[in-house]
Protein backbone atom coordinates (compact mmCIF):
# COMPACT_ATOMS: atom_id res chain seq x y z
CA UNK A 1 0.00 0.00 0.00
CA UNK A 2 1.13 3.41 -0.99
CA UNK A 3 1.07 6.58 1.94
CA UNK A 4 1.32 10.15 1.25
CA UNK A 5 3.14 12.36 3.29
CA UNK A 6 2.24 15.92 2.88
CA UNK A 7 3.80 18.74 4.27
CA UNK A 8 2.03 21.68 5.48
CA UNK A 9 2.79 25.31 3.20
CA UNK A 10 5.37 26.77 4.95
CA UNK A 11 3.17 30.24 4.76
CA UNK A 12 0.05 31.61 2.82
CA UNK A 13 0.74 31.25 -0.97
CA UNK A 14 -0.49 32.95 -3.96
CA UNK A 15 -1.17 30.48 -6.67
CA UNK A 16 -3.23 29.06 -9.32
CA UNK A 17 -5.08 26.01 -10.18
CA UNK A 18 -6.40 24.77 -13.33
CA UNK A 19 -9.12 22.53 -12.77
CA UNK A 20 -9.91 20.02 -15.03
CA UNK A 21 -13.15 19.04 -16.67
CA UNK A 22 -16.22 17.82 -15.02
CA UNK A 23 -16.58 13.75 -13.96
CA UNK A 24 -20.49 14.57 -13.62
CA UNK A 25 -20.76 16.27 -17.24
CA UNK A 26 -18.38 14.12 -19.27
CA UNK A 27 -20.09 11.01 -18.02
CA UNK A 28 -23.48 12.54 -18.54
CA UNK A 29 -22.09 13.80 -22.24
CA UNK A 30 -20.49 10.06 -23.08
CA UNK A 31 -24.02 8.71 -22.74
CA UNK A 32 -26.15 10.93 -24.74
CA UNK A 33 -23.37 10.78 -27.29
CA UNK A 34 -23.90 7.20 -27.36
CA UNK A 35 -27.55 7.47 -27.69
CA UNK A 36 -27.09 9.86 -30.39
CA UNK A 37 -27.43 9.04 -33.83
CA UNK A 38 -24.65 11.91 -34.68
CA UNK A 39 -20.86 11.72 -34.06
CA UNK A 40 -20.20 13.68 -30.92
CA UNK A 41 -17.21 15.46 -30.40
CA UNK A 42 -16.58 16.17 -26.75
CA UNK A 43 -14.33 19.24 -25.57
CA UNK A 44 -12.24 19.26 -22.21
CA UNK A 45 -13.56 15.96 -20.74
CA UNK A 46 -12.27 14.28 -17.67
CA UNK A 47 -10.17 11.23 -17.75
CA UNK A 48 -10.55 9.81 -14.18
CA UNK A 49 -11.10 5.87 -13.03
CA UNK A 50 -14.94 6.64 -13.27
CA UNK A 51 -14.75 7.96 -16.89
CA UNK A 52 -12.55 5.24 -18.16
CA UNK A 53 -15.15 2.35 -16.30
CA UNK A 54 -17.65 3.93 -18.70
CA UNK A 55 -15.79 4.28 -21.76
CA UNK A 56 -14.89 0.85 -21.68
CA UNK A 57 -18.65 -0.31 -21.13
CA UNK A 58 -19.88 1.41 -24.30
CA UNK A 59 -17.05 0.33 -26.40
CA UNK A 60 -17.88 -3.28 -25.29
CA UNK A 61 -21.31 -2.40 -26.75
CA UNK A 62 -20.08 -1.36 -30.12
CA UNK A 63 -19.51 2.52 -29.67
CA UNK A 64 -16.31 3.56 -31.51
CA UNK A 65 -14.74 6.03 -29.08
CA UNK A 66 -11.22 7.81 -29.94
CA UNK A 67 -9.35 9.57 -27.28
CA UNK A 68 -7.24 12.28 -27.43
CA UNK A 69 -5.31 15.09 -24.98
CA UNK A 70 -8.21 17.02 -24.81
CA UNK A 71 -11.41 15.48 -26.70
CA UNK A 72 -13.45 12.54 -27.11
CA UNK A 73 -15.10 11.73 -30.19
CA UNK A 74 -17.76 9.32 -29.95
CA UNK A 75 -18.57 7.08 -33.26
CA UNK A 76 -21.60 4.82 -33.41
CA UNK A 77 -24.28 4.37 -30.96
CA UNK A 78 -25.40 1.68 -28.49
CA UNK A 79 -28.28 0.50 -30.74
CA UNK A 80 -25.74 -1.32 -33.11
CA UNK A 81 -24.95 -3.95 -30.10
CA UNK A 82 -24.55 -7.51 -31.94
CA UNK A 83 -23.53 -9.44 -29.03
CA UNK A 84 -26.03 -11.72 -27.67
CA UNK A 85 -24.31 -11.51 -23.87
CA UNK A 86 -22.31 -9.44 -22.54
CA UNK A 87 -20.67 -8.68 -19.21
CA UNK A 88 -20.05 -4.43 -18.28
CA UNK A 89 -17.54 -4.34 -15.67
CA UNK A 90 -18.78 -0.61 -13.61
CA UNK A 91 -15.51 -0.84 -11.42
CA UNK A 92 -16.04 1.46 -8.84
CA UNK A 93 -17.91 3.87 -10.74
CA UNK A 94 -21.55 4.48 -9.33
CA UNK A 95 -22.40 7.03 -12.32
CA UNK A 96 -21.63 4.31 -14.71
CA UNK A 97 -23.58 1.83 -13.07
CA UNK A 98 -26.60 3.56 -12.60
CA UNK A 99 -26.85 5.56 -16.25
CA UNK A 100 -26.05 2.17 -18.09
CA UNK A 101 -28.73 -0.25 -16.14
CA UNK A 102 -31.28 2.58 -17.56
CA UNK A 103 -29.72 2.73 -21.38
CA UNK A 104 -29.36 -1.47 -20.92
CA UNK A 105 -33.16 -1.86 -21.10
CA UNK A 106 -33.42 -0.34 -24.30
CA UNK A 107 -30.89 -1.76 -26.75
CA UNK A 108 -30.73 -5.77 -27.89
CA UNK A 109 -28.78 -8.75 -25.99
CA UNK A 110 -28.80 -9.73 -22.75
CA UNK A 111 -26.70 -7.71 -20.48
CA UNK A 112 -24.84 -8.26 -17.05
CA UNK A 113 -23.98 -5.28 -15.51
CA UNK A 114 -21.07 -5.95 -12.36
CA UNK A 115 -18.37 -4.19 -10.78
CA UNK A 116 -16.03 -3.96 -8.16
CA UNK A 117 -17.04 -4.94 -4.25
CA UNK A 118 -18.19 -2.02 -2.93
CA UNK A 119 -20.06 -0.97 -6.03
CA UNK A 120 -21.75 -4.12 -5.63
CA UNK A 121 -23.04 -2.96 -2.36
CA UNK A 122 -25.05 0.00 -3.27
CA UNK A 123 -28.29 0.18 -3.44
CA UNK A 124 -30.22 0.14 -7.22
CA UNK A 125 -33.61 -1.15 -6.12
CA UNK A 126 -35.34 2.24 -6.74
CA UNK A 127 -34.19 2.47 -10.03
CA UNK A 128 -34.58 -1.17 -11.28
CA UNK A 129 -38.14 -0.86 -9.49
CA UNK A 130 -39.03 2.37 -11.70
CA UNK A 131 -37.50 0.15 -15.10
CA UNK A 132 -39.33 -2.91 -13.97
CA UNK A 133 -42.79 -0.73 -14.13
CA UNK A 134 -41.64 0.76 -17.27
CA UNK A 135 -41.63 -2.61 -18.97
CA UNK A 136 -38.18 -3.85 -18.47
CA UNK A 137 -37.02 -7.56 -17.60
CA UNK A 138 -34.26 -7.04 -14.98
CA UNK A 139 -33.19 -9.82 -12.30
CA UNK A 140 -30.59 -9.49 -9.49
CA UNK A 141 -27.59 -11.69 -9.73
CA UNK A 142 -27.17 -12.17 -5.88
CA UNK A 143 -28.17 -9.63 -3.26
CA UNK A 144 -31.95 -8.33 -4.17
CA UNK A 145 -31.26 -4.60 -4.84
CA UNK A 146 -27.77 -4.68 -5.12
CA UNK A 147 -25.69 -4.86 -8.77
CA UNK A 148 -24.58 -7.21 -10.26
CA UNK A 149 -27.97 -7.33 -12.41
CA UNK A 150 -28.89 -9.12 -15.64
CA UNK A 151 -31.14 -6.85 -18.37
CA UNK A 152 -32.93 -9.16 -20.61
CA UNK A 153 -35.29 -6.74 -22.08
CA UNK A 154 -34.24 -3.90 -25.38
CA UNK A 155 -37.23 -2.22 -25.12
CA UNK A 156 -39.76 -0.37 -22.83
CA UNK A 157 -43.41 -0.12 -23.12
CA UNK A 158 -44.32 2.51 -20.94
CA UNK A 159 -44.52 5.87 -21.11
CA UNK A 160 -44.92 7.32 -17.17
CA UNK A 161 -43.23 6.05 -14.12
CA UNK A 162 -42.79 7.36 -10.49
CA UNK A 163 -39.36 7.15 -8.66
CA UNK A 164 -38.35 8.07 -5.11
CA UNK A 165 -36.38 11.00 -4.82
CA UNK A 166 -34.99 10.12 -1.79
CA UNK A 167 -32.60 7.93 -2.44
CA UNK A 168 -30.07 9.52 -5.42
CA UNK A 169 -30.24 12.07 -7.64
CA UNK A 170 -27.95 9.52 -10.85
CA UNK A 171 -31.53 6.95 -10.46
CA UNK A 172 -33.31 10.47 -11.53
CA UNK A 173 -30.76 11.40 -14.50
CA UNK A 174 -30.64 7.70 -15.57
CA UNK A 175 -34.16 7.86 -16.62
CA UNK A 176 -33.83 11.14 -17.84
CA UNK A 177 -30.75 10.39 -20.15
CA UNK A 178 -32.81 7.52 -21.91
CA UNK A 179 -36.40 9.65 -21.88
CA UNK A 180 -35.62 11.07 -25.38
CA UNK A 181 -35.57 7.65 -26.80
CA UNK A 182 -39.05 6.38 -25.54
CA UNK A 183 -40.76 9.30 -24.55
CA UNK A 184 -41.01 9.88 -20.85
CA UNK A 185 -42.69 11.42 -18.27
CA UNK A 186 -40.88 11.07 -14.58
CA UNK A 187 -43.12 12.29 -11.53
CA UNK A 188 -40.55 12.67 -8.28
CA UNK A 189 -42.57 10.78 -5.01
CA UNK A 190 -40.86 12.89 -1.97
CA UNK A 191 -38.63 15.64 -2.47
CA UNK A 192 -36.01 15.13 -4.63
CA UNK A 193 -32.12 14.93 -3.17
CA UNK A 194 -28.90 16.49 -4.69
CA UNK A 195 -31.37 18.27 -6.90
CA UNK A 196 -28.72 20.39 -8.44
CA UNK A 197 -27.42 17.34 -10.10
CA UNK A 198 -30.37 16.37 -11.82
CA UNK A 199 -30.18 20.29 -13.02
CA UNK A 200 -26.86 19.64 -14.33
CA UNK A 201 -28.70 16.72 -16.57
CA UNK A 202 -31.41 18.55 -17.77
CA UNK A 203 -29.12 21.36 -18.89
CA UNK A 204 -26.65 18.56 -21.02
CA UNK A 205 -30.07 17.41 -22.34
CA UNK A 206 -30.89 20.62 -23.70
CA UNK A 207 -27.70 21.35 -24.82
CA UNK A 208 -28.24 18.10 -26.99
CA UNK A 209 -30.86 19.76 -28.45
CA UNK A 210 -33.54 17.72 -26.03
CA UNK A 211 -36.69 19.80 -24.86
CA UNK A 212 -37.01 18.97 -21.25
CA UNK A 213 -40.49 19.76 -19.43
CA UNK A 214 -39.35 20.46 -15.57
CA UNK A 215 -42.07 21.06 -13.14
CA UNK A 216 -40.44 22.13 -10.57
CA UNK A 217 -38.40 19.22 -10.16
CA UNK A 218 -41.46 17.32 -8.85
CA UNK A 219 -41.99 15.93 -12.87
CA UNK A 220 -40.26 15.93 -16.10
CA UNK A 221 -41.92 15.41 -18.86
CA UNK A 222 -39.79 14.58 -22.33
CA UNK A 223 -41.39 13.52 -25.28
CA UNK A 224 -39.55 11.39 -28.03
CA UNK A 225 -36.87 12.81 -30.07
CA UNK A 226 -33.61 13.08 -31.91
CA UNK A 227 -30.17 13.63 -29.85
CA UNK A 228 -28.76 15.12 -32.62
CA UNK A 229 -25.46 17.53 -30.91
CA UNK A 230 -22.25 17.14 -32.93
CA UNK A 231 -20.14 18.73 -30.15
CA UNK A 232 -20.00 19.28 -26.33
CA UNK A 233 -17.67 21.05 -24.18
CA UNK A 234 -17.04 19.71 -20.37
CA UNK A 235 -16.81 22.43 -17.80
CA UNK A 236 -14.17 22.57 -14.82
CA UNK A 237 -15.03 20.13 -11.67
CA UNK A 238 -16.45 22.65 -8.69
CA UNK A 239 -15.92 18.85 -6.84
CA UNK A 240 -12.29 18.81 -7.67
CA UNK A 241 -11.81 22.28 -7.11
CA UNK A 242 -13.64 22.58 -3.92
CA UNK A 243 -9.83 21.19 -2.13
CA UNK A 244 -8.25 24.00 -3.37
CA UNK A 245 -10.98 26.63 -2.28
CA UNK A 246 -11.27 24.56 0.71
CA UNK A 247 -7.04 24.94 1.63
CA UNK A 248 -6.62 28.57 0.18
CA UNK A 249 -9.34 29.03 3.78
CA UNK A 250 -7.59 27.40 5.95
CA UNK A 251 -4.06 28.42 5.33
CA UNK A 252 -5.62 31.91 4.82
CA UNK A 253 -4.05 31.92 1.15
CA UNK A 254 -4.77 33.22 -2.14
CA UNK A 255 -5.67 31.07 -5.03
CA UNK A 256 -7.12 31.17 -8.05
CA UNK A 257 -9.15 28.24 -10.22
CA UNK A 258 -9.18 28.32 -13.54
CA UNK A 259 -12.03 26.72 -16.07
CA UNK A 260 -14.68 27.11 -13.37
CA UNK A 261 -17.75 29.28 -14.63
CA UNK A 262 -19.73 31.55 -12.12
CA UNK A 263 -23.00 30.31 -13.72
CA UNK A 264 -22.17 27.10 -13.43
CA UNK A 265 -25.57 24.54 -12.04
CA UNK A 266 -23.15 22.61 -10.46
CA UNK A 267 -23.65 21.18 -7.14
CA UNK A 268 -20.46 21.80 -5.53
CA UNK A 269 -20.66 25.07 -6.39
CA UNK A 270 -22.64 26.20 -3.33
CA UNK A 271 -19.42 25.29 -1.39
CA UNK A 272 -17.78 28.32 -1.93
CA UNK A 273 -20.98 29.85 -0.24
CA UNK A 274 -20.20 28.06 2.76
CA UNK A 275 -16.53 29.33 2.59
CA UNK A 276 -18.10 32.64 2.30
CA UNK A 277 -20.03 32.06 5.87
CA UNK A 278 -16.41 30.72 6.64
CA UNK A 279 -15.09 34.69 5.95
CA UNK A 280 -13.64 33.78 2.72
CA UNK A 281 -14.00 36.27 -0.26
CA UNK A 282 -14.92 34.84 -3.18
CA UNK A 283 -14.25 36.69 -6.30
CA UNK A 284 -15.61 35.24 -10.11
CA UNK A 285 -14.32 36.17 -13.14
CA UNK A 286 -14.53 35.01 -17.01
CA UNK A 287 -13.78 31.08 -16.76
CA UNK A 288 -12.14 31.67 -12.93
CA UNK A 289 -12.87 32.02 -9.00
CA UNK A 290 -10.13 33.15 -6.87
CA UNK A 291 -10.53 32.88 -3.20
CA UNK A 292 -9.01 34.70 -0.36
CA UNK A 293 -9.24 32.79 2.35
CA UNK A 294 -9.43 34.13 6.53
CA UNK A 295 -9.08 30.93 8.31
CA UNK A 296 -12.26 29.05 9.44
CA UNK A 297 -14.78 29.09 12.23
CA UNK A 298 -17.89 27.20 13.23
CA UNK A 299 -21.14 27.12 11.13
CA UNK A 300 -24.47 24.96 10.95
CA UNK A 301 -24.68 24.09 7.48
CA UNK A 302 -27.17 21.80 5.34
CA UNK A 303 -25.56 20.39 2.84
CA UNK A 304 -28.36 18.24 1.42
CA UNK A 305 -27.69 19.87 -1.97
CA UNK A 306 -23.90 19.26 -2.13
CA UNK A 307 -22.94 16.10 -0.09
CA UNK A 308 -20.38 15.38 -1.70
CA UNK A 309 -17.94 18.01 0.12
CA UNK A 310 -19.32 17.32 3.97
CA UNK A 311 -15.58 15.33 4.27
CA UNK A 312 -13.86 18.70 3.09
CA UNK A 313 -16.21 20.94 4.95
CA UNK A 314 -15.71 18.42 8.67
CA UNK A 315 -12.23 18.80 7.69
CA UNK A 316 -12.21 22.75 8.01
CA UNK A 317 -14.16 22.45 11.04
CA UNK A 318 -12.04 20.66 12.75
CA UNK A 319 -9.39 23.15 13.16
CA UNK A 320 -12.09 25.79 13.79
CA UNK A 321 -12.60 26.52 17.44
CA UNK A 322 -16.57 25.60 18.27
CA UNK A 323 -18.94 23.35 17.60
CA UNK A 324 -20.27 22.44 13.76
CA UNK A 325 -22.84 20.57 12.83
CA UNK A 326 -23.24 19.59 9.24
CA UNK A 327 -26.87 17.90 8.10
CA UNK A 328 -28.23 16.81 4.88
CA UNK A 329 -25.56 14.14 4.73
CA UNK A 330 -28.26 11.18 4.20
CA UNK A 331 -27.25 9.93 1.09
CA UNK A 332 -23.33 9.46 2.37
CA UNK A 333 -24.34 5.91 3.61
CA UNK A 334 -24.23 4.48 0.01
CA UNK A 335 -21.42 6.17 -1.68
CA UNK A 336 -18.21 4.61 -2.01
CA UNK A 337 -17.69 4.38 1.81
CA UNK A 338 -20.52 4.97 4.52
CA UNK A 339 -18.65 8.36 4.60
CA UNK A 340 -20.16 10.14 7.90
CA UNK A 341 -18.73 7.02 9.74
CA UNK A 342 -15.39 7.16 7.95
CA UNK A 343 -15.30 10.80 8.55
CA UNK A 344 -16.26 10.29 12.00
CA UNK A 345 -13.71 7.78 12.73
CA UNK A 346 -10.96 9.52 11.30
CA UNK A 347 -11.59 13.13 13.16
CA UNK A 348 -11.60 10.59 16.40
CA UNK A 349 -7.95 9.51 15.61
CA UNK A 350 -7.21 13.53 15.41
CA UNK A 351 -8.42 13.86 18.46
CA UNK A 352 -11.78 15.92 17.30
CA UNK A 353 -14.60 14.38 19.25
CA UNK A 354 -17.63 14.75 17.09
CA UNK A 355 -21.20 12.50 16.99
CA UNK A 356 -22.89 11.06 13.95
CA UNK A 357 -26.90 10.94 13.38
CA UNK A 358 -28.33 8.97 10.06
CA UNK A 359 -27.78 12.69 7.89
CA UNK A 360 -25.46 14.70 10.65
CA UNK A 361 -22.14 15.05 11.73
CA UNK A 362 -21.49 17.88 14.72
CA UNK A 363 -17.78 18.58 14.99
CA UNK A 364 -16.41 19.86 18.45
CA UNK A 365 -13.07 21.78 16.60
CA UNK A 366 -10.07 23.28 17.45
CA UNK A 367 -7.52 20.62 19.26
CA UNK A 368 -7.01 18.97 16.50
CA UNK A 369 -3.70 16.35 16.29
CA UNK A 370 -2.01 14.47 13.41
CA UNK A 371 -2.80 10.80 12.50
CA UNK A 372 -2.15 8.61 9.45
CA UNK A 373 -5.48 8.93 7.90
CA UNK A 374 -7.52 5.67 6.18
CA UNK A 375 -9.25 6.07 3.14
CA UNK A 376 -11.55 3.76 2.87
CA UNK A 377 -11.02 2.97 -1.10
CA UNK A 378 -12.75 6.67 -1.19
CA UNK A 379 -11.24 9.55 -3.03
CA UNK A 380 -12.94 11.96 -1.84
CA UNK A 381 -12.03 10.77 1.95
CA UNK A 382 -7.97 10.92 0.63
CA UNK A 383 -8.49 14.96 -1.09
CA UNK A 384 -10.60 15.98 1.78
CA UNK A 385 -7.92 15.13 4.75
CA UNK A 386 -4.97 16.02 2.35
CA UNK A 387 -6.56 19.91 2.97
CA UNK A 388 -5.83 19.24 6.42
CA UNK A 389 -2.06 18.27 5.96
CA UNK A 390 -1.81 21.71 3.98
CA UNK A 391 -1.65 23.32 7.53
CA UNK A 392 -1.08 20.61 10.09
CA UNK A 393 2.38 18.61 10.24
CA UNK A 394 2.62 14.82 10.59
CA UNK A 395 -0.57 13.61 8.64
CA UNK A 396 0.23 10.61 6.44
CA UNK A 397 -2.23 9.64 3.85
CA UNK A 398 -3.01 5.77 3.84
CA UNK A 399 -3.94 4.91 0.11
CA UNK A 400 -3.58 7.91 -1.83
CA UNK A 401 -4.00 6.45 -5.68
CA UNK A 402 -7.63 6.35 -4.96
CA UNK A 403 -7.74 10.07 -6.01
CA UNK A 404 -7.21 8.91 -10.01
CA UNK A 405 -11.10 7.74 -9.70
CA UNK A 406 -12.09 11.48 -10.42
CA UNK A 407 -8.94 13.60 -9.87
CA UNK A 408 -5.97 11.89 -11.36
CA UNK A 409 -3.75 14.76 -11.03
CA UNK A 410 -4.41 15.66 -7.56
CA UNK A 411 -1.88 15.10 -5.80
CA UNK A 412 0.88 16.76 -8.23
CA UNK A 413 -1.46 19.92 -8.38
CA UNK A 414 -1.08 19.65 -4.61
CA UNK A 415 2.89 20.07 -4.69
CA UNK A 416 2.59 22.49 -7.50
CA UNK A 417 1.41 25.33 -4.96
CA UNK A 418 3.58 24.58 -2.36
CA UNK A 419 2.96 21.61 -0.22
CA UNK A 420 5.70 19.01 -0.42
CA UNK A 421 4.34 15.39 -1.16
CA UNK A 422 6.38 12.19 -0.91
CA UNK A 423 4.73 9.08 -1.37
CA UNK A 424 6.07 5.91 -0.04
CA UNK A 425 5.11 2.16 -0.24
CA UNK A 426 4.43 0.11 2.94
CA UNK A 427 6.40 -3.12 2.76
CA UNK A 428 3.95 -6.13 4.25
CA UNK A 429 7.02 -7.84 5.58
CA UNK A 430 7.23 -4.88 7.89
CA UNK A 431 5.38 -4.42 11.11
CA UNK A 432 5.04 -2.26 13.95
CA UNK A 433 3.28 -3.45 16.88
CA UNK A 434 2.28 -0.93 19.41
CA UNK A 435 -0.28 -1.07 22.58
CA UNK A 436 -0.04 0.02 26.50
CA UNK A 437 1.98 -2.08 28.37
CA UNK A 438 0.65 -5.54 28.68
CA UNK A 439 -0.91 -5.28 25.85
CA UNK A 440 1.25 -8.61 24.08
CA UNK A 441 3.11 -7.24 22.05
CA UNK A 442 6.29 -8.80 23.52
CA UNK A 443 4.33 -12.10 23.33
CA UNK A 444 2.43 -11.69 19.47
CA UNK A 445 6.02 -10.53 18.03
CA UNK A 446 7.82 -13.84 17.72
CA UNK A 447 4.66 -16.12 16.72
CA UNK A 448 3.87 -13.52 14.10
CA UNK A 449 7.34 -13.36 12.70
CA UNK A 450 7.56 -17.25 12.75
CA UNK A 451 4.45 -17.23 10.29
CA UNK A 452 5.62 -14.57 7.98
CA UNK A 453 9.12 -16.32 8.47
CA UNK A 454 10.96 -12.98 9.49
CA UNK A 455 12.91 -11.47 11.99
CA UNK A 456 11.67 -9.81 15.64
CA UNK A 457 13.16 -6.52 16.68
CA UNK A 458 12.47 -5.86 20.32
CA UNK A 459 12.87 -2.13 20.65
CA UNK A 460 13.05 -1.94 24.81
CA UNK A 461 15.78 -4.69 23.96
CA UNK A 462 18.19 -2.60 21.63
CA UNK A 463 17.29 0.28 24.53
CA UNK A 464 18.51 -1.48 27.14
CA UNK A 465 21.99 -2.43 24.79
CA UNK A 466 22.41 1.43 23.61
CA UNK A 467 21.83 2.65 27.67
CA UNK A 468 24.36 -0.11 28.79
CA UNK A 469 22.19 -0.97 31.88
CA UNK A 470 20.49 -3.71 32.95
CA UNK A 471 16.85 -3.07 32.57
CA UNK A 472 14.24 -0.35 31.41
CA UNK A 473 13.87 0.26 35.23
CA UNK A 474 17.58 1.31 35.99
CA UNK A 475 17.58 3.54 32.97
CA UNK A 476 14.45 5.19 34.10
CA UNK A 477 16.31 5.47 38.15
CA UNK A 478 20.04 6.78 36.97
CA UNK A 479 18.85 8.87 33.70
CA UNK A 480 15.03 9.42 33.87
CA UNK A 481 12.11 9.15 30.91
CA UNK A 482 13.92 11.77 29.00
CA UNK A 483 16.58 9.92 28.29
CA UNK A 484 14.84 6.57 27.72
CA UNK A 485 12.60 8.53 25.31
CA UNK A 486 15.88 9.59 23.42
CA UNK A 487 17.38 6.10 23.35
CA UNK A 488 14.02 4.94 22.00
CA UNK A 489 14.76 7.30 19.04
CA UNK A 490 18.55 6.27 18.47
CA UNK A 491 16.92 2.22 18.44
CA UNK A 492 14.14 3.54 15.83
CA UNK A 493 17.12 5.26 13.72
CA UNK A 494 18.86 1.55 13.68
CA UNK A 495 16.16 -0.15 11.73
CA UNK A 496 14.98 2.84 9.60
CA UNK A 497 16.22 0.67 6.51
CA UNK A 498 15.34 -2.56 7.59
CA UNK A 499 12.61 -4.59 6.05
CA UNK A 500 11.62 -8.27 7.02
CA UNK A 501 10.64 -7.48 10.26
CA UNK A 502 8.20 -7.22 13.92
CA UNK A 503 8.88 -4.81 15.52
CA UNK A 504 8.15 -4.61 19.69
CA UNK A 505 7.56 -0.86 20.24
CA UNK A 506 7.40 -0.04 23.84
CA UNK A 507 4.32 1.58 24.99
CA UNK A 508 5.44 4.93 25.34
CA UNK A 509 6.66 5.34 22.05
CA UNK A 510 3.79 7.22 20.34
CA UNK A 511 4.64 10.32 22.88
CA UNK A 512 7.70 11.10 20.71
CA UNK A 513 6.57 11.46 16.86
CA UNK A 514 10.24 11.70 15.44
CA UNK A 515 10.65 8.13 16.49
CA UNK A 516 7.35 7.30 15.09
CA UNK A 517 8.61 8.87 11.76
CA UNK A 518 11.38 6.46 11.80
CA UNK A 519 9.92 3.91 13.41
CA UNK A 520 6.96 3.84 10.63
CA UNK A 521 8.74 4.31 7.47
CA UNK A 522 7.70 2.11 4.83
CA UNK A 523 6.06 -0.04 7.89
CA UNK A 524 2.55 -1.21 8.67
CA UNK A 525 1.36 -0.04 12.54
CA UNK A 526 -0.90 -2.47 13.97
CA UNK A 527 -2.36 -1.02 17.56
CA UNK A 528 -2.89 -4.10 19.84
CA UNK A 529 -6.58 -2.33 21.73
CA UNK A 530 -6.50 -3.68 25.11
CA UNK A 531 -8.77 -2.59 28.02
CA UNK A 532 -7.30 -1.95 31.08
CA UNK A 533 -8.72 -4.06 33.49
CA UNK A 534 -7.22 -7.02 30.82
CA UNK A 535 -3.85 -5.41 30.71
CA UNK A 536 -4.30 -4.88 35.21
CA UNK A 537 -4.80 -8.43 35.33
CA UNK A 538 -2.22 -9.81 33.04
CA UNK A 539 0.47 -7.30 35.14
CA UNK A 540 0.38 -9.39 38.18
CA UNK A 541 4.15 -8.06 39.03
CA UNK A 542 4.45 -4.43 38.11
CA UNK A 543 7.93 -3.58 39.97
CA UNK A 544 10.05 -3.48 37.16
CA UNK A 545 7.73 -1.30 35.31
CA UNK A 546 8.65 2.08 36.40
CA UNK A 547 5.57 4.20 34.76
CA UNK A 548 3.25 2.02 36.77
CA UNK A 549 3.59 4.27 40.14
CA UNK A 550 -0.09 3.57 41.16
CA UNK A 551 -3.13 2.40 39.26
CA UNK A 552 -5.10 5.46 39.47
CA UNK A 553 -2.27 7.17 37.67
CA UNK A 554 -1.39 4.96 34.83
CA UNK A 555 -5.04 4.80 34.11
CA UNK A 556 -4.82 8.58 33.32
CA UNK A 557 -1.26 7.77 30.96
CA UNK A 558 -3.08 5.18 29.15
CA UNK A 559 -6.56 7.35 28.57
CA UNK A 560 -3.69 9.65 27.08
CA UNK A 561 -2.13 7.42 25.07
CA UNK A 562 -5.07 5.45 23.53
CA UNK A 563 -5.61 8.29 20.91
CA UNK A 564 -2.17 8.58 19.96
CA UNK A 565 -2.41 4.67 19.17
CA UNK A 566 -5.43 5.47 17.12
CA UNK A 567 -3.66 8.24 14.88
CA UNK A 568 -0.68 6.46 14.09
CA UNK A 569 -2.55 2.79 13.21
CA UNK A 570 -3.32 1.41 10.21
CA UNK A 571 -4.57 -1.90 11.91
CA UNK A 572 -6.58 -2.32 15.28
CA UNK A 573 -6.35 -5.41 16.60
CA UNK A 574 -8.64 -5.91 19.87
CA UNK A 575 -7.08 -8.78 22.00
CA UNK A 576 -9.39 -9.15 25.19
CA UNK A 577 -10.61 -12.74 25.55
CA UNK A 578 -8.36 -13.73 22.74
CA UNK A 579 -5.39 -16.67 22.18
CA UNK A 580 -2.56 -15.30 20.96
CA UNK A 581 -3.16 -17.72 18.13
CA UNK A 582 -6.16 -15.45 17.33
CA UNK A 583 -4.79 -12.33 17.69
CA UNK A 584 -1.67 -13.16 15.55
CA UNK A 585 -4.09 -14.73 12.50
CA UNK A 586 -6.19 -11.61 12.69
CA UNK A 587 -3.48 -9.36 12.39
CA UNK A 588 -1.96 -11.49 9.50
CA UNK A 589 -5.16 -11.72 7.67
CA UNK A 590 -5.55 -7.34 7.99
CA UNK A 591 -1.96 -6.88 6.67
CA UNK A 592 -2.81 -9.04 3.76
CA UNK A 593 -5.64 -6.80 2.82
CA UNK A 594 -4.17 -3.93 3.10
Amino acid sequence: MKTAHIAPLLKPVKATVTIPGSKSFTNRALILSALSTNTVVIKNPLFSDDTAALISCLEKLGVKIKKEKNQITVMGNVFANKQKEIILDANLSGTTMRFLLAVCCIIPGIKILTGKQRLLERPIKDLTDALKNLGAEISFEKNQGFPPVKIISSKLTKNEVTISGKTSSQFVSALLMIAPIIGLTIKIDRDLISQPYVAMTIQTLEKFGIKVENKNFHEFIIKKQQIAAQEFAIEGDFSSGAYFAAIATLTKSEITLKNLQENSLQADKEFLSILEQMGSKIIFKKNEVTIIGNGVKPLLVNMQHCPDQIQTVAVLAAFAHGTTTITGGSSLKVKETDRLQAIHNELLKMNIENSITADSITIHGGNIKPATIDTYNDHRMAMAFSVAATKLAGIVINNPDVVSKTFPDFLKKLAKIGANVEITNKDASKIVLIGFMGAGKTSIAPLLAKRLKINVFEMDEKVIQLSKQKSIKDIFQKHGEKRFRELEAEAAKKILNKNSIIISAGGGVVENRETMKHLTRKAYVVFLETSFETISNRLVNTQDRPLWKDKEKTKQLFKKRQSLYKQFADVSVQTDGKSLGQITSEIEEKVKYL
